[in-house]
This record gives structure tokens, sequence and C-alpha cells, in this order.
């Protein structure tokens, strides 16, 4: 596999801070997506050629991080959970010899570090209001860890229950050195990638990834980019910005055309309890919005291969919505309105984002109950037509949802490999069109976080990070291989299957992952 864009600090999608310690040998700087484990990490990279050094797991979300100031040495601070389950830590970690030692904190947070000397380390600890006493607001308490001797520390040495409660008013948390005016997340990492004349660009999670047939790729990211081409090559052919008044992140989706000469992109605009969608149509020669449309209800896009596509109202809003859903617009690819359809409820178990489908298909409530059950339903000129249940008949208990899937068709005949959430995990099933037979039903070891088929076999990404080869026939997974290049490892978040076979991996960390020969 090979990444893109190819540029230093490969795991550092979203970095607030980074470090550089006192040597000057080592860089510290946080890493996007999860360890093996499921927590936050940190990545150490040596500074003189920014070569990755080590992925050091946490437990919790990382907080704070500071080298000493004299030795090589790291100390960071954990937090997570809600006032009842507040939990933390304080992690010492010495990069030469990749040594890590833990001290957990139960009822509290570890919310701040600082060095004082070389000797005394301030750590600053949240506390839960869980009588309600401060009307939900944390408290605050310091304790001073002083040491002669602060490499080669062992469990149990550093005792952090003796710590001393804050007034409001005597409140000091150390959150860093102030932002310079201007500053932007990254900065950090972009200045000291130029000190060594390279270049390294903030990017955060790409959501969508598109494969073009002219060898082009497409993709949309969380919140730094509305829509990005870029050369078979790697090299950055074109971005559409977000648009200032988008709501914390685009829409994160996107609509190809059949005829790959214009894409439909989603913009959230409005707020929480009243998201809105901007649907925007850009020229993918050079990335011009030639036209715009705007839904009142935050929009989910599903489309078929004809080239008709339409946006649901997710009603992912908060707090929830106290309005019946709005109908589902069905478009042409140029934007002409041909009508709507009548979906009912939404929520995000209601998802079910098929590829390739020469059908408009959706999840539809049963009936008027707080938790119906779920169909998949045809939407077409005709109407909705009811084809089959989500559920089968081997399914587990309890609550169902949708997931990502692909359509296909070979010799078992036409169906759908979709993803199913239920309570003792995800399934990836494949079930036969249009009466909903299933051809075959695996339980996964992981979320299947995206699908689609190319060249006669199914792929899969996990949140175990990995690529998933499957023969469609009977499901069974032929070929794993971690979504890493080198020693790098990415959380893959979304998929595409080019129309020669190669296949593209959006990551949590901005990278777009290709494997050119996948079955080589």
């Amino acid at each position: 596999m090979r990444a893109i864009p190819d540029q230093p600090f490969l795991e550092a999608g979203r970095p607030h801070w980074a470090a550089v310690s006192a040597d000057g040998l080592w860089l510290a700087t946080q890493a996007s997506g999860t360890g093996p484990g499921g927590g936050s990490r940190v990545a150490f990279y040596r500074k003189s050629d920014f070569s990755l050094w080590d992925l050091v797991e946490v437990d919790q979300y990382v907080d704070a991080f500071a080298f000493h100031p004299v030795l090589p040495l790291f100390a960071i601070s954990t937090e997570g959970g809600e006032e009842w389950n507040r939990r933390g830590g304080l992690f010492l970690y010495e990069p030469q010899t990749r040594r890590l030692v833990s001290f957990p904190v139960t009822g509290a947070g570890v919310t701040a570090l600082r060095w004082l000397d070389e000797r005394r380390l301030q750590v600053t600890f949240s506390v839960p209001d869980v009588s309600y006493e401060r009307d939900g607001e944390d408290a605050f308490a310091q304790c001073v860890v002083e040491r002669d001797a602060w490499l080669g520390v062992e469990d149990g040495e550093i005792d952090l229950e003796a710590r001393k409660a804050l007034a409001d008013e005597d409140v000091d948390v150390d959150w860093g050195p102030p932002p310079e005016p201007g500053y932007r997340v990254g900065d950090r990492l972009v200045a000291l990638a130029a000190e060594a004349g390279r270049t390294w660009v903030f990017r955060d999670t790409v959501m969508a990834v598109e494969a073009l047939r002219d060898g082009r790729v497409l993709c949309s990211l969380l919140s730094s980019s509305l829509l990005e081409c870029w050369s078979p090559e790697g090299s950055l052919l074109w971005s559409v910005p977000v648009p200032e008044d988008t709501f914390q992140r685009s829409g994160c989706q996107m609509y190809v055309a059949p005829d790959e000469h214009t894409a439909w992109v989603t913009v959230l605009v409005g707020d929480s309890s009243n998201r809105r969608t901007r649907l925007q149509r850009v020229d993918l020669a050079d990335g011009t919005v030639v036209a715009e449309h705007q839904v009142d209800f935050p929009a989910r896009l599903a489309a078929r291969t004809d080239g008709a596509w339409a946006a649901r109202d997710s009603r992912d809003l908060f707090p929830p919505a106290r309005w019946p859903p709005s109908e589902t617009p069905v478009f042409t690819p140029t934007g002409r309105q041909l009508g709507t359809v009548a979906l009912g409820e939404c929520d995000r178990s209601f998802e079910f984002g098929i590829r390739r489908s020469p059908h408009l298909l959706f999840l539809q409530g049963d009936g008027d109950e707080p938790l119906p059950e779920k169909w998949v339903v045809e939407a077409s000129p005709r109407g909705i037509e009811p084809l089959f249940p989500l559920r089968w008949e081997e399914c587990p208990a309890g609550r169902i949802g949708g997931g990502p899937g692909v359509y296909v068709e070979d010799g078992p005949g036409p169906g759908v490999v979709h993803v199913a959430t239920t309570a003792e995990g995800p399934f990836l099933l494949r079930r036969a069109l249009p009466h909903g037979e299933v051809v075959w039903a695996h339980r996964m070891d992981a979320e299947v976080r995206a699908v689609d088929a190319g060249g006669g076999l199914l792929y899969a990404v996990t949140g175990a990070k990995e690529l998933l080869t499957l023969r469609p026939d009977d499901g069974e997974v032929v070929r794993r291989r971690p979504t890493a290049v080198d020693a790098h490892d990415f959380t893959p978040m979304s998929l595409s299957v080019a129309p020669g076979g190669g296949v593209f991996i959006g990551t949590a960390e901005g990278r777009i992952l290709v494997l050119d020969r996948p079955e080589e």
C-alpha cells in the first residue's frame, strides 16, 4: 500500500499539540485514530528525519503532555468517562527504551501537567460534581510530584492521591502556551516540517472516497475540505474549501454522476437543533461549484446506477425533532427534481448506503411504534415497494440496524451484501433480490465500516484496521491485510474500488491508502 498525500507525520491528522524533547532528538504529537485496544495514541518521531519511532496507546483521551525539561522523558495525562465514572491517568514514557509506566486515577481525570523544574511535576485533576452542588461544573485539585531520579520509575512509586483541592480563585491550570494570533490546529508541525525543508498540511478524517475511471480519486474530509481531487500519482489537482457558514463539519457525503463529469456534495448549515443541507454540484474538471440546491433537513444521500439520486431526511438533530420527517426528494444527475417519496422516521440505525445498485434502496420502519421493525424498500416512480424485512431467520434477538453495502450480480443472481448491527455484534450478509433470501450471513469480529465490490471480489474495511477480501458467492474471507504503510498503521473509514481493480481507503488520519494490485 501507499499513502496519499505522502508527507511526514502520517499519523498526525488533527494535532492540537506537538513537542520536541530537550535534547532535540524526539518529536511527539497526537495521533489520529485509535490503537489496537481502542485507546488514544501519541506518535513519536525521530526529529532528525521525522521517521516514526513509536505509537504509544493510552486508555483514555489524551488531555495534555510535556517533555521533561532536561531528560528524555515524556509525561502524558489522560481523562475519560462521565461524572459517575470519571477516570484518568499519568503516563511516563522513555523514548530511547520505549518504556511506558502508568499511574491510574479513579474518580477524577488528569487534565493538565506542568514541569516546574527538573525535580517537580505539577499534576492538575478535574473532579466531577457527582452531587451537583456546583451545577455540574468540575472542581480542580493539584499535587506536585517531586523526585531526584525520574528515569526508571516503577509502578506504584508515584502517589497521586495526596492532592489538594483548589478554590475557584486559585485555579491555575496550565493549558499550554497561549496560541499566537491566527494560530490554526497543526501549525506547530507545519513549522517543524518547514525547518527541514519539507511540507506538512493539516488533514482530518476522509469520510468518503470515490475512484474515477480515469485514475483520479475524489475524497470528502470531515471539516478541512469539502471535496478534493487527486491524481493517480498522488498530486492534489484541486480542492473545494468548506464554506464559512458550515456547521461544525461538512456533510461528508458525495454522489458522482454516471458520466463522472460532476459530483454533488453535502454542506450542513444551521445548528444542532435545526441542521439543513446545502447540496452543491461540483465540476470535476476543475472543482468549480456550478449549482446549488437546499433542503430543510440534514440529508443522507442514496443513488442508483442510472443517475437518479435522493436526499433523505436523516433526522440527525439534537435535541430530537418534534416535527414529522420531510419527504425525500429524488433528483436527476443535473439536479432536476423528479418527485418525492415518503420514507418516514429515520435515525442512524436506518443507514443502508448500497453502492453500485440499479435500485434506490432504503430502510423503512414498519409501523408507528417507537422501535419498529425495519424493511428494505425500493423507491421508484411507482412509489415505495417493500421488498423484505431487515431481520432474517437466524438474526439475534433485540434491536437491529443497517449499515453500508454493495449490489452484486453473479452466479447466485442479483443481491445486496450489507452490514447489519445487532445486540451480538455486526454481521455481513448477502441477500437475494428482490425477496431477501439469505445466501450467507457471517458474524464479524469487528465493526465493518465500508463495503465495495470489483473484479469479482468483495472488499470490506473494519475497525480492526484490516482490509478484507471476500468471495461474493459464499462470503469466505480469502485475505486479510492490515491498513498500514510500512510501520504506519491507519484507521479505515471509507472505501472505493476503482474500475481497474485498485482499492482506495479513506482513513481517520486524513490519508487515502492505495492498493494498486490487490491480488498480488
